[in-house]
């Protein structure tokens, strides 16, 4: 599961009555400026998540803090097992960028492997098992 879709099934399974409180975070997180390289569409939106998110502002998420979603897909938590690169049991902006660096290389691998065997003949294809 991509890391922004994570994100946003935690945000999605969020209690409604926290929505004014998380709507002015990512207000605050919207202007928060930033000296990274710019981040790539779906990491964006995963970071922006991830600020609401963080309840109690300490710029990571807590196992805590991501239950209610595992609550709901228990499958994230193992993502957020794998996310959580130094197994401190938070997940970081940096492990977050660590994960979209690491997906967004796979899939750039997978793209480049699949127009190198579209390239090849038809025959040459067929004989690769």
């Amino acid at each position: 599961m991509n890391t922004s879709r994570w994100f946003l099934s935690l945000m999605l399974a969020l209690p409604l009555g926290s929505a004014p409180a998380l709507a002015q975070k990512a207000a605050a997180a919207a202007t928060t400026p930033s000296t990274a390289k710019a981040p790539g569409k779906g990491e964006a939106q995963a970071l922006k998540i991830f600020r609401m998110l963080d309840a109690d502002g300490d710029g990571r998420i807590s196992r805590q803090e991501a239950q209610v979603g595992f609550r709901l897909k228990p499958s994230l938590a193992e993502d957020f097992r794998q996310a959580d690169l130094n197994g401190d049991g938070y997940l970081t902006e940096q492990e977050i960028r660590g994960v979209a660096e690491r997906r967004r290389a796979e899939r750039q691998e997978r793209r480049r492997q699949e127009q190198a065997l579209a390239a090849r003949p038809a025959n040459a294809r067929a004989a690769k098992p």
